[in-house]
C-alpha cells in the first residue's frame, strides 16, 4: 500500500519542484491533473509529447509514482456536441497516460440532483454509457484503465449503478476510483456502514485507487476535516482492502500544507 496526494494541492509548480516537494513531504504517489499542477499547462491543449516526457522524468527522479492522471470531464451532458468534445479530451488523455507510464485516467460523471427521478436518471445513465463505451474503445487500444468515480450527487451515484455500468460495458479497462466522502450525503452519512458494505461487495474487486478525505456535517453541508477528525469510518474499508487489495494506493484529496503531516500519519496508522 502507498500513500499519496493530489499533486495540485501542493500548488502549481514546475514538475521537478512539485515532485521533490511531494517526496519531501513523505508521500509516495500522486493523482496528477497537469492543467492544475504544472506551470505552463493551462488547458489540455497545452500538453504535448515533449512536456509529457519531461513530467515523467521529473517525477521518476524524485521517485514519486503518478498513480492516476486526473481528467475530470462531463460525460453525461445532454448536449451531444459538448459531451463528445469532453469524450475526445478524455481519449487524448488516455494516450498521454500511456506516454507517462500511468495506468489509470480518472473522471467523475457529471453533477446531478440526488432527488432526480429514476426515469430521468435512466435517461442520463444511457447518455453516460454511450460516452464510456467510446472512451473504453480508446482505453483498450492504449491498454490504460479508465478509473470512473461514483459520486452521490452525480449520474453514477451508487455502487449498484456502478456495478451495472461495469457489467454492461464489459471491459477489463473500466475500473473504479472509490471516494467514500463522495458517496455519502448529509442525510445518509449515518448509513455509511451499509454504503461501504454495498461498495465492497459489489465493486470492491474493481477498485484501483482510493481517495481519502474526512468531513463532518455542518448546516446540512459537508465540512472539511483532517483525516481521523471527522465522521468517516474507514475501519471496514481498510480491513477489506488489506485482505483483498494489499497493493492499494490511498490518495489524500484536498490536503493542506499546514497539516499534511497530520493527515499522512493518520493514514499510516489506518493501514499499518
Amino acid at each position: 500500500m502507498k500513500i499519496g496526494v493530489r499533486a495540485h494541492d501542493f500548488g502549481r509548480q514546475n514538475a521537478a519542484a512539485l515532485a521533490e516537494e511531494i517526496k519531501n513531504a513523505g508521500f509516495e504517489c500522486v493523482q496528477l491533473a497537469p492543467a492544475k499542477a504544472i506551470f505552463g499547462i493551462n488547458s489540455f491543449s497545452d500538453i504535448n509529447e515533449t512536456i509529457i516526457q519531461g513530467i515523467r522524468e521529473d517525477f521518476a527522479k524524485s521517485d514519486v509514482e503518478i498513480t492516476v492522471l486526473g481528467c475530470y470531464i462531463e460525460p453525461s451532458l445532454p448536449d451531444k456536441e459538448s459531451r463528445l468534445a469532453n469524450v475526445e479530451i478524455f481519449k487524448n488523455n488516455l494516450g498521454f497516460a500511456k506516454q507517462l507510464g500511468v495506468g489509470i485516467v480518472g473522471t467523475e460523471t457529471t453533477g446531478m440532483d440526488p432527488k432526480t427521478s429514476e426515469a430521468e436518471r435512466e435517461k442520463v445513465y444511457q447518455i453516460l454509457k454511450d460516452s464510456v463505451q467510446r472512451m473504453v474503445e480508446k482505453a483498450e487500444k492504449e491498454n490504460v484503465i479508465i478509473g470512473i468515480e461514483p459520486v452521490a450527487e452525480h449520474t453514477l451515484n451508487t455502487a449498484q449503478l456502478t456495478r451495472r455500468l461495469l457489467d454492461e460495458i464489459g471491459s477489463k479497462q473500466l475500473k473504479v476510483i472509490f471516494d467514500p466522502v463522495n458517496l455519502v450525503l448529509p442525510d445518509t452519512i449515518n448509513n455509511q456502514a451499509q454504503i461501504w458494505e454495498d461498495v465492497l461487495g459489489l465493486i470492491g474487486q474493481d477498485i484501483v485507487a482510493v481517495h481519502v478525505k474526512d468531513i463532518v456535517i455542518e448546516n446540512n453541508q459537508k465540512a472539511w476535516r483532517n483525516i481521523g477528525a471527522g465522521a468517516i469510518d474507514y475501519t471496514s474499508i481498510i480491513a477489506w482492502l488489506k485482505t483483498h487489495k494489499p497493493n492499494m494506493r490511498f490518495l489524500r484529496e484536498d490536503v493542506r500544507k499546514d497539516s499534511f503531516e497530520t493527515d499522512r500519519k493518520a493514514i499510516e496508522r489506518m493501514i499499518k
